[in-house]
């Protein structure tokens, strides 16, 4: 009774013990083939570095560094047995621990979604983010008495203003106002920057300029709002691409048209400290003819939501989107050798299916593998192009019906599997 308490006080821990209660809660018995297939990507990466810190962090933690360790401990703590198929089976016991889990691992799910990633949510958070950056800038402008770190605190103050829009809109479904208030905005700071520029200009060319007063305050507090804004700016644009939500994804502009604010005004700063003060008047006339195209493209997406016709999020991209992208891609090449090496798979039919049983799976929330897992790829669709690549470089041969190893290929694959020490049962200390 008192192992059954301890079982619902136990979080989800994300080894591989875990994973293997979930994929048998989820899908029944299964071979230790079938486990190393379905956990490959908690255990196998193709990256050396990568590969190298998961087995440290494993063996600090004391956690199994295989599949097969983690089901002997499994099997020795009771929760799972052999059966003569030689599948592996829950216990009563372990029942409720997978049960226990799973709960777990759902409502965090759920919490991340509706308090993280829901759009609704995601302007909320950044809104309140604004909110702070605001009463920061304008606290210090004060302390300061530095004009262009208060007027940086007055724009972002109207940038909270317009966050706020944007929550409503999103939370009223309708979203179109928040757009148009961002893009409006973006113009109206345009109009602010070039004003201010050519007057900064105009009064040092008089000589009447006012110096900027305390400008090591002036930079530590503008470095910390690049942070802010750069974070913002990524949280934005990840839920707005993953929701299809263009108000977000006019705030993300918004919040990298900050970061370039901010360092406009470091950069005024930093000369001011040296005498010179007419630097920050062209960085920020430069960044207004920026935000100037930024809002023009965003006007366009607008324009073409409002007749119906659904904007291009493909072109918003997210920093590293293209390398991420690549190595994932990667890594579903890497698999197609690996499991024609190890599984001897040679047809299409047999390699999607194990893409499929690798890339998708089905016993974690979709939100918990979103960069890692193969969720939206079409692997029936795309195969083609994830196999001509191998073709080309000289690793694989064949056609639709059979494909093969070829000597490099196997000399490739191999020096890739000598380091994916995790999935042997030897070596396990």
């Amino acid at each position: 009774m008192t192992r059954m308490v301890q079982n619902k006080k136990r979080r989800f821990n994300g080894d591989l013990a875990d994973f293997i209660l979930l994929i048998l809660y989820k899908d029944g018995s299964q071979t230790i083939e079938q486990l190393r297939e379905k956990t490959a990507l908690q255990t196998i990466t193709f990256d050396r570095h990568i590969q190298k810190r998961r087995i440290r962090r494993r063996i600090r933690s004391g956690k199994p560094l295989s599949v097969d360790g983690a089901c002997k401990d499994l099997v020795c703590r009771d929760w799972i047995t052999l059966d003569a198929e030689a599948k592996y089976t829950l216990t009563d016991m372990g029942q409720v621990e997978a049960e226990q889990i799973t709960k777990t691992i759902e409502r965090g799910a759920h919490r991340l979604e509706s308090q993280f990633l829901n759009p609704s949510a995601a302007a909320r958070n950044t809104t309140v983010s604004y909110v702070a950056v605001a009463v920061l800038k304008l606290a210090a402008g004060l302390f300061s008495g530095s004009v262009g770190l208060i007027a940086d605190g007055a724009d972002t103050t109207v940038d909270t203003v317009a966050s706020a829009i944007v929550w409503a809109g999103i939370k009223f479904k309708k979203e179109v106002i928040g757009t148009l208030t961002i893009i409006g905005l973006m113009f109206l700071t345009v109009i602010i920057l070039f004003y201010n520029s050519f007057s900064s200009i105009l009064d040092n060319l008089a000589g009447s300029f006012l110096p900027m007063t305390m400008p090591y305050v002036v930079i530590v507090v503008e470095l910390i709002a690049m942070l802010s804004m750069f974070v913002n700016s990524f949280y934005q644009r990840f839920v707005g691409k993953r929701s299809q939500s263009l108000a977000l994804i006019s705030q993300s502009i918004d919040s990298t048209n900050g970061i370039y604010s901010a360092a406009a005004v470091i950069v005024g700063a930093v000369f001011s400290i040296f005498g010179i003060f007419w630097v920050d008047a062209v960085v920020g006339a430069f960044i207004a003819t920026r935000i100037s195209i930024d809002g023009i493209g965003l006007i366009r997406e607008a324009a073409r939501t409002m007749r119906g016709v659904a904007p291009e999020f493909s072109k918003f991209k997210l920093p590293f989107e293209e390398q991420v992208t690549q190595r994932r891609t990667d890594n579903f090449r890497h698999w197609i050798m690996y499991a024609i090496h190890n599984d001897k798979l040679s047809t299409k039919r047999e390699l999607v299916a194990s893409l499929e049983k690798t890339f998708r799976p089905n016993y974690v929330p979709t939100v918990f593998t979103e960069f890692t897992a193969g969720r939206e790829v079409n692997f029936e669709a795309n195969f083609s192009e994830l196999i001509a690549p191998l073709i080309k470089a000289g690793y694989l041969t064949g056609g639709a019906d059979c494909y093969m190893l070829t000597d490099s290929g196997k000399s490739y694959i191999k020096d890739k599997i000598d380091m994916i020490t995790v999935n042997k049962p030897s070596g396990e200390h």
